[in-house]
């Protein structure tokens, strides 16, 4: 608001505490759009972001289908962002409609790969049989990759199922390691959609509060 900008689009990393910075620009009349990541009880413009539920449900349908459609399997989430809420229950919303397949464990991992390399190994410790889990985004995945390597897993036995489509997840995909597959987003058009948001309302046009974009799964064959 010091800077007396006319738009602001925010990426949160934290779906509540973004909160009263969004409060401050509407009150003072700036128009707020949230790109990728919702915030939680924020008046925005508009939320824009990946159709995360729909991304939670195709990697639980590869899940289960690379497991023969029976074994435990677990989450290692980000509950402080709705994106990782959404991706998560979505997730094991879908599982729950295979009576063989089991959520046995849900952990948070932050987001972040070091935090998700111990939040895996403690699954892992506390779940010998174990076939696999679904990471909220990429940098969880190469953490619980790294932690199933160290306890011996292997790609017969094991599957990781990552979100967002990194250049090192994909690589990891393509080498047929133990990461199978992941959501891939569509950044570009995330951030396009963003600006004609707001190029929108600055033409007084309608708006719509929420702007959902597609998303698909890579796999080791995919182009």
């Amino acid at each position: 608001m010091v800077q007396h900008v006319d738009a602001i689009i925010v990426c949160p990393v934290n779906s509540q505490g973004i909160g009263p910075a969004i409060g401050r620009a509407t009150a003072a009349h700036i128009p707020v759009v949230s790109a990728d990541t919702k915030a939680a009880d924020a008046p925005v413009l508009s939320a824009v972001a990946s159709d995360n539920r729909a991304g939670g449900r195709l990697a639980a349908t590869f899940m289960t289908g690379a497991l023969g459609d029976s074994g435990a399997v677990a989450v290692i989430g980000q509950p402080e962002t709705q994106t990782g809420l959404d991706r998560q229950q979505a997730f094991i919303d879908e599982v729950t409609h295979h009576p063989r397949m089991s959520v046995v464990a849900v952990l948070n991992g932050g987001g972040v790969r070091d935090r998700a390399l111990k939040a895996a190994d403690d699954i892992l410790q506390g779940h010998a049989g174990l076939r696999g889990i679904f990471a909220i985004n990429d940098e969880t995945a190469l953490g619980a990759l790294a932690a199933a390597r160290a306890r011996g897993k292997t790609a017969a036995t094991f599957t990781i199922v990552g979100y967002d489509a990194t250049p090192e997840a994909v690589a990891a995909i393509r080498s047929h390691s133990m990461l199978k597959a992941d959501v891939a987003q569509q950044p570009r058009e995330i951030g396009a959609k963003a600006i004609d948001a707001v190029a929108a309302y600055f033409g007084h046009q309608p708006v719509d509060s929420v702007i959902t974009v597609p998303v698909r799964l890579v796999e080791a064959g995919t182009p």
